[in-house]
């Protein structure tokens, strides 16, 4: 139970190693949980797992908070909080659940197709609003166009971060 230090969580991504849990939420409020819970990493990031593209993109952000800075690795993590855990996706008219936290929560998922949350453009260069996971359902969702257009921004923006690794590091992690 509990979150690891963002940078923990995001160096673990570029040795491919995704960090989980064995929480379970409490059966009192079974449509939202304050922090991961095996429900969470199940439906929401197992599938997800399963995609090459989803692990090359996650596999990115890793490699990027590798020589990030504090303030960099704060707005990395952001960004996946906003795309990884909460994101939502344009399929022509209608937006849909993509994002780990709004897929394994009834809760969540009736909160983004409501209408009680905002919803706004994904910009990984833009600074992105605070992350909210104590306060209940989430206030604003990021919207990609599509999953390859917000990886491919993603990407982008992981690129300004790249920093000279060792070679040992670099074959560690596969670049």
């Amino acid at each position: 139970a509990g979150l690891l230090h963002p940078r923990d969580f995001l160096n673990g991504l570029a040795f491919r190693t995704f960090h989980s849990t064995q929480y379970m939420r409490h059966g009192a409020d079974p449509c939202w949980t304050p922090e991961p819970d095996v429900v969470h990493e199940l439906i929401g990031h197992v599938p997800m797992l399963a995609q090459p593209a989803f692990c090359a993109l996650a596999h990115a952000i890793g490699v990027a908070s590798l020589g990030a800075d504090e303030a960099q690795i704060w707005h990395l993590t952001k960004c996946y909080w906003y795309t990884v855990e909460f994101g939502v996706v344009r399929e022509g008219e209608a937006v849909k659940a993509f994002g780990a936290g709004v897929l394994s929560s009834y809760g969540e998922m009736h909160n983004m197709a409501g209408g009680q949350a905002g919803l706004r453009p994904f910009d990984p260069f833009q600074k992105q609003p605070k992350m909210s996971y104590n306060e209940g359902y989430q206030k604003e969702y990021a919207v990609l166009e599509s999953f390859e257009d917000g990886a491919a921004r993603l990407r982008d923006y992981c690129r300004t971060l790249h920093v000279d690794l060792p070679e040992e590091v670099r074959l560690a992690i596969g670049i």
